[in-house]
């Protein structure tokens, strides 16, 4: 590839970012594969994004098309480098910092497609998930942003766990239904008075017992007489 760079691509030689490295015959990045330039964009774009997002817009041209917004949002095309750099100031990029979760490349023709998800923080504490996804469009000089989208993702609160509800529920003690049967035999077992148990006989209580009833006739017996 030649190494020179068209007007709405900006010269590597002025110290600011470019979106891709400057391929010509000498220089090894000319053998970069797709995919390696891929990475070495995603790198560049986020540490410009964290460190001088002024310049964040120096990855654009004349042609580039960028578009931002929430999920579910409708959004207005920002068309051209000056258009793109109003938007980006919006963002407040400004002590921002990014992680980046997944970066996915595709080759399309002489252009590659990147989608990044990530999570962006500010200093004040606040973090958005988003899903970026480029199309670089080659140049003699390298690669530069023909398309970005970008949207933030809305995160749905996580659902507590009603642990009052749960110990209320531990707390309760249900008894088990008792058989219609097993229930009329345990009330008939409650109303019978416990039997006495049978105590010892005495054999010579019982002798005196017998003594007593024969000898009682007799007597009666006599006194008629007399």
């Amino acid at each position: 590839m030649a190494s020179t760079a068209p007007a709405d691509q900006y010269q590597p030689s002025s110290g600011a970012p470019v979106a891709a490295p400057p391929a010509s015959d000498s220089s090894p990045s000319a053998n970069l594969g797709k995919d390696e330039v891929a990475w070495f964009f995603v790198e560049q774009y986020y540490t410009t994004l964290s460190k001088t997002p002024e310049k964040l817009h120096l990855f654009y041209g004349k042609r580039s098309q960028f578009v931002y917004g929430q999920e579910g949002q409708s959004a207005n095309v920002s068309v051209g480098r000056q258009t793109i750099q109003d938007r980006i100031k919006d963002l407040d990029y400004q002590n921002c910092k990014v992680r980046v979760s997944n970066v996915d490349s595709q080759a399309s023709f002489e252009n590659i497609v990147i989608q990044v998800i990530g999570e962006t923080s500010t200093k004040d504490g606040n973090s958005k998930k988003f899903v970026q996804t480029f199309v670089l469009a080659q140049q003699p000089s390298g690669y530069f942003v023909l398309n970005d989208i970008l949207r933030y993702i809305d995160e749905e609160p996580e659902e507590e766990p009603n642990v009052q509800a749960d110990e209320q529920a531990a707390g309760l003690e249900v008894d088990a239904p008792v058989p219609a049967e097993e229930e009329k035999g345990a009330e008939h077992t409650e109303e019978q008075p416990p039997k006495d148990e049978p105590s010892s006989l005495d054999a010579e209580v019982i002798d005196k017992k017998l003594e007593e009833v024969s000898a009682a006739p007799e007597e009666t017996t006599c006194a008629r007489a007399c």
